[in-house]
């Protein structure tokens, strides 16, 4: 592969709001969630990290299973884990649930790789979209002094100048509709995405992280 990122999958989550299995083994047309995602990242990626507390749920997929160092159980717990295990530096994260990533606007955003950032991060009318970005292992140590000091939010380590926003401008050249920021945390979303995907036909507007 020609990007010297590694492709990090963040499967931790409590699933609180999704009662039964995991929501990214729930399928559309077919398909299992997890499946979709996997298959767009392995397609750009050549090594793969899947970063969970059930590690023996994830053992079909062909990737380094970890589980978070710091027990917070938080997306930046996930994202320091990510880092920590990459033999890269650089990596790309996604969440377990975002049924409609879009691999352009991902080889987009690994385009803007540079020394001068440690965050390559798309905005949105919501906000930083931070499980659809690149972080560079420079920043650990402001990701684990947060972490120690229980600052959970994930743009709360950002260096201003540090971070190369991709805007919504760009990134609707990419994914016109936004597709690739809509995530399934309730039955309500899965049935949704499943109409939606049957229709192709869907705009997504962002929303604020948590």
């Amino acid at each position: 592969m020609e990007h010297e990122c590694t492709g990090v999958i963040l499967a931790g989550g409590r699933n609180s709001r999704f009662p039964g299995i995991k929501k990214t083994f729930h399928e559309i047309n077919g398909k299992k969630i997890m499946d979709i995602i996997y298959e767009i990242l392995s397609s750009i990626f050549d090594e793969i990290i899947i970063v969970t507390n059930e590690p023996h749920e994830f053992t079909e997929w062909d990737a380094l299973i970890v589980s978070d160092i710091d027990q917070s159980r938080c997306s930046l717990a996930g994202i320091h884990a990510g880092l920590y295990y990459s033999s890269k530096k650089h990596i790309f994260v996604s969440a377990c649930d975002t049924p409609f990533l879009n691999r352009e606007l991902i080889v987009y955003i690994l385009s803007q790789i540079n020394p001068k950032f440690d965050v390559i991060i798309p905005e949105t009318e919501g906000g930083f979209e931070a499980l659809c970005a690149v972080y560079s292992r420079d920043s650990l140590p402001a990701i684990e002094k947060n972490l120690q000091n229980r600052v959970y939010m994930v743009k709360k380590f950002f260096k201003k100048n540090r971070v190369k926003v991709i805007s919504r401008k760009k990134i609707k050249k990419f994914d016109p509709d936004m597709n690739s920021f809509f995530n399934i945390n309730t039955p309500e979303d899965l049935e949704k995405a499943k109409m939606m995907k049957a229709k192709k036909c869907f705009k997504y507007v962002g929303k604020k992280e948590n």
